[in-house]
């Protein structure tokens, strides 16, 4: 059909970066919002990528071709965020951005078995508060949603607290309260019991995938035939020492 015809002209690099512009600016629109439905938000992505496209000739891109596209480069390139934090927290005394970020890309390749070629993506998305808001990671969404929940539970124990103190309606019978009392706290022992059983499982999961993701990469640096760079070796000289420590 023309519409795959069309789609098989690849994205290039400012194609990318004009997506982005596109998403960035209609999904931070104050008037649309969150409200808007799938497709009229993409939509308006594609209008908003053909109203702005710079190069005369170039063909308009479907929404539905708008959309495939951003979901690989919100998926890759959060990907790779996940892997440059662990090459910043690799980090060693005299490297440098550069240094961090070749880990980052070897990092990357390691753990999805290809090349990340979405850097010029990266570069535009990585400060962005909006994407990063909506592209954090699992593991920090949930340390994160737990830590809203306990401030949310202490602020709601603090408001009924307030409201019993300033209450002028008749109490409930002593039994009553009692039992009541008595039912709700075993619930929320339970509950809490449960979530600490799921949060540690989790924490350990976490932990053993960041070290089979280490080991990986400690084997791949082995496995180099060529000499390695001075923050190769300095990498693998710590990774040695923490995972046979």
């Amino acid at each position: 059909s023309p519409a795959e015809r069309k789609e098989r002209r690849a994205w290039t690099p400012p194609d990318d970066i004009l997506l982005i512009s596109s998403w960035l600016n209609t999904s931070k629109d104050p008037v649309v919002g969150n409200e808007q439905k799938s497709g009229a938000f993409w939509k308006r992505i594609a209008a908003y990528f053909a109203a702005s496209q710079k190069v005369a000739g170039n063909e308009v891109r479907e929404h539905a071709h708008c959309k495939n596209r951003w979901h690989k480069i919100n998926d890759q390139v959060g990907k790779f965020c996940g892997a440059y934090v662990a090459a910043t927290r690799e980090k060693s005394s005299g490297q440098n951005e550069n240094d961090v970020l070749k880990l980052a890309h070897e990092i990357f390749f390691n753990n999805h078995q290809k090349k990340f070629t979405l850097e010029h993506a990266w570069k535009e998305l990585r400060n962005d508060q909006k994407w990063c808001e909506l592209s954090t990671s699992k593991s920090e969404r949930s340390s994160k949603r737990r830590k809203c929940d306990d401030a949310a539970h202490s602020s709601t124990s603090q408001a009924t607290e307030t409201n019993n103190d300033q209450a002028t309606a008749r109490p409930p019978g002593v039994k009553a309260s009692k039992g009541l009392t008595k039912q709700k706290t075993k619930a929320e022992l339970k509950a809490a019991a449960e979530f600490d059983t799921m949060w540690s499982i989790k924490k350990e999961d976490f932990s053993m995938k960041e070290r089979m993701s280490r080991m990986k990469l400690l084997e791949s640096l082995i496995a180099k035939q060529e000499p390695l760079a001075d923050y190769e070796e300095a990498l693998k000289k710590k990774l040695i020492s923490e995972l046979m420590s």
